[in-house]
């Protein structure tokens, strides 16, 4: 999808997985394509909690943000522009994050398209709470060997207000 389309009501799903010690993927299931993008806490150790900074900017009306999502030496950059009740979201895989003056030396678009703002930030919301009902905080700090951003999660939930 090249992002000129207009959007289309979609189906979206979204997982934070928790893998080995300080592993994560965020695995988003959108217009009949599935993306995985890995989190590493040796990185990031607050990876979760900027995303949820992010969908917290959208949900106060922010025109333009984006989360960084750094493995090792890789990572992954999700920029959203929105505009009314949709947003265009582009995902860009960077094979070396380490310095920012080669983040784009290769970089490779992985996704762009435009969606609605609720449906990404329901798919989101509800992905957290899965989270929450499957780990709690404790299994999450044993799973990431961090906290759980219980403030950026307050943040966002305050934010947020369901519709339709």
């Amino acid at each position: 999808m090249t992002g000129n389309e207009s959007i289309e009501p979609s189906v979206q799903h979204m997982r934070w997985r928790l893998g080995g010690a300080g592993w994560a993927s965020w695995l988003w299931s959108v217009q009949e394509e599935q993306l995985r993008v890995a989190a590493s806490y040796a990185m990031q150790p607050k990876a979760l909690g900027d995303f949820m900074s992010g969908i917290r900017d959208l949900l106060l009306g922010c025109s333009a943000t984006f989360v960084t999502l750094f493995d090792e030496p890789n990572g992954t950059r999700i920029f959203f522009n929105q505009d009314g009740e949709e947003v265009f979201v582009q995902v860009v895989s960077y094979p070396y994050m380490g310095e920012p003056t080669d983040w784009w030396t290769d970089a490779k678009l992985m996704w762009a398209g435009r969606v609605s703002t609720h449906e990404f930030v329901r798919a989101f919301m509800s992905m957290v709470g899965e989270l929450l009902s499957e780990y709690g905080t404790d299994g999450y700090r044993r799973n990431w060997c961090h906290a759980f951003p219980a403030e950026e999660w307050a943040a966002v939930q305050a934010a947020y207000t369901p519709t339709g």
